[in-house]
């Protein structure tokens, strides 16, 4: 006799069946999206699109062979905060405008894609701002040569210096380390310092110049008062791309990075032997310090660099803060993946950390500018015109506690700016 299920609990199979989650084939990937954030007035705009392989070689690798059947937008309202959902989105709409008055003034925002056949995509991560336009201009301080490199300036925007590149003769190049003093910022005085000189920073009382010198083998301490150059000898003096000076005067802390390795080392203006504060940290392990430019706190307990850094699969690059007495890495400013934070400089007041991003459009590698509150450890981003995008090859620079300069190419000429926070 056959038997057959009574009404009731062939409802509930049914239910239950409708509800369970479908298997999931963890070889097929869905197709992740490139997102773009644009602040427009009072809202954020982000827009989408999915990315595609071209193949130059067959057969095609099949990187990604799922299409999205729908976009989960996930915001988060703060630089680390938790990922909510906002809307989710069939795979026909890739765009969504976010009111600014729903999320507060800055965001971070990512597309997830997803496909109940595949596990689900999650697309680069923006960070967006709707703070207003700071006031920028022109900087003249460097000079006016056609193409500059470098330059600092003191904090009370009195004396500047700079390289520059001169063609000499066919295929020879010269690279000239000025001095100038500056008056409304513009440079009223100049002196050359050396003919092949570059990446030179002031000794916190504005009379000294440091800079590593190829040719010299060694870090070059050059006396404005006198006039006179002394070396400090030092290995690896290819490898090393910036210095900067200890409060009081006494110590230079530089960074050697090289395809393989890196390391962050110091050494007394007073001259003997270079002190290593870090072991060696091998490039291939993705958690080393970069080539980039490093600061010394004012208070003197902390010289910030950036570092790699690869956890689980998750790389970024943080603003890490080293102890000058070989303690090692005491905190660092954690980011979201794929961030790059670089260039670190603090405020002369110690308040205040300056650094360049690329959590604006990381895809792009345009860098923006942000300022850190030290004490509260929040972020804000400090917005210029469109078009005024950062240069990574030049870290801010402070004038007093208010206003930075920077290194910006606008229509393809490279200048420097400076901006009131």
């Amino acid at each position: 006799m056959k038997r057959f299920l009574s009404q009731p609990l062939l409802i509930l199979l049914t239910i239950f069946l409708s509800c369970k989650e479908k298997a999931v084939d963890p070889t097929k990937r869905v197709r992740p999206v490139t997102l773009q954030v644009v602040v427009s007035g009072a809202s954020y705009d982000l827009s989408w699109e999915p990315n595609r392989v071209v193949c130059v070689t067959s057969p095609c690798p099949d990187l990604a062979d799922v299409e999205a059947q729908e976009y989960e937008v996930q915001i988060a309202k703060s630089e680390l905060g938790a990922f909510q959902t906002y809307r989710t989105l069939d795979a026909d709409e890739k765009s969504i405008r976010i009111p600014a008055s729903e999320m507060g003034e800055q965001v971070v925002a990512r597309i997830v894609s997803k496909n109940e056949g595949a596990p689900p995509a999650n697309s680069n991560l923006i960070m967006a701002s709707t703070a207003f336009l700071s006031q920028s201009a022109y900087y003249p301080g460097f000079g006016f040569l056609e193409d500059v490199s470098g330059g600092d300036v003191t904090p009370d925007g009195a004396k500047a210096t700079y390289t520059g590149l001169i063609q000499e003769t066919p295929g020879t190049y010269a690279t000239p380390l000025y001095v100038a003093t500056l008056q409304n910022e513009q440079p009223i005085t100049k002196k050359l310092v050396n003919r092949q000189g570059a990446g030179a920073s002031f000794s916190p009382d504005g009379n000294q110049l440091a800079y590593p010198s190829k040719t010299e083998n060694g870090i070059i301490l050059y006396d404005m008062t006198t006039a006179t150059a002394r070396t400090l000898p030092v290995a690896d003096v290819t490898r090393i791309g910036s210095v900067a000076w200890s409060p009081d005067g006494q110590w230079l802390a530089y960074t050697t990075v090289s395809n393989e390795e890196s390391r962050l080392w110091k050494i007394a203006t007073s001259g003997g032997s270079a002190t290593p504060l870090t072991p060696v940290l091998p490039v291939r392990e993705s958690n080393y310090i970069r080539q980039s430019f490093l600061d010394w706190s004012p208070d003197g307990q902390f010289i910030a660099v950036s570092r790699a850094r690869n956890d689980n699969d998750q790389w970024r690059a943080t603003v890490s803060l080293y102890s000058p007495d070989g303690r090692g890495e005491l905190s660092y400013f954690e980011t979201q993946p794929g961030w790059i934070d670089t260039h670190p400089s603090f405020s002369p007041n110690g308040k205040m950390l300056a650094f360049l991003s690329s959590r604006t459009d990381r895809l792009a590698n345009a860098y923006s500018l942000w300022v850190r509150d030290l004490t509260t450890g929040q972020v804000r981003q400090i917005k210029m015109l469109p078009g005024l995008n950062p240069s990574e090859e030049y870290a801010p620079r402070w004038v007093g506690n208010e206003r930075l300069i920077f290194s910006a190419v606008v229509q393809g000429k490279k200048g420097y700016y400076s901006v009131f926070l």
